[in-house]
């Protein structure tokens, strides 16, 4: 993929293989959340690797995948999803998810035609997006500066780590139809098979 790069000085240098995504949304336009990522005068200087907006070509990276963006680094009651990849320190707390995870932010959930009303699909994620973010995860399997496998638990939402932040499942869910689209066909094939079986 032919990603623009803009450093944001919101980061850590580094040099640490990452081992999952975590799926972000944004409460602004994609031209906004650049700007306030790349923003270091302000109190919450958080980042994050990339930057999908709703529109064609709206897409960035703002943190090399091997250095640290500023994502996801706060923890409160994880869910068993997180803690399957979760890593430990000696002392049995948990490492700062930042240092081997992707954060993608997606851009959604404002006032696309400006009538002051955010309706459910301007809340939604654009085809487009779907289409880039499908892309990009699938490359991260193959960077040799990852150490990311291509696997449905690598794939996380924020509120899976922090758990009063937002969980759009339905978004997750469409982008492993996207990834895995033969299992999804054969736990389709599977399901209707028991409906049948239940039906006689």
């Amino acid at each position: 993929m032919n990603i623009q790069f803009q450093q944001t000085p919101n980061y850590t240098p580094g040099n640490t293989k990452k081992l999952a995504v975590v799926l972000h949304f944004t409460l602004g336009a994609y031209n906004g959340a650049v700007s306030w990522l790349m923003n270091a005068n302000r109190p919450n200087r958080s980042s994050s690797n990339f930057i999908i907006g709703r529109n064609q070509g709206e897409v960035i990276q703002l943190v090399k995948v091997t250095d640290i963006a500023w994502h996801a680094g706060n923890i409160s009651n994880p869910d068993d999803r997180a803690k399957r990849i979760m890593l430990k320190n000696l002392d049995g707390s948990y490492v700062n998810p930042n240092q081997y995870t992707i954060g993608i932010e997606l851009a959604a959930g404002y006032d696309v035609d400006q009538d002051g009303v955010v309706e459910p699909n301007e809340n939604d994620i654009t085809e487009w997006q779907y289409q880039t973010l499908t892309e990009l995860v699938k490359s991260f399997a193959n960077n040799p500066d990852t150490a990311f496998v291509l696997d449905e638990k690598n794939i996380l939402v924020h509120a899976d780590i922090a758990d009063y932040k937002e969980r759009p499942e339905n978004v997750r869910t469409e982008l492993l139809k996207r990834l895995f689209p033969s299992t999804v066909n054969k736990d389709g094939i599977k399901s209707q098979i028991i409906s049948l079986l239940n039906q006689l």
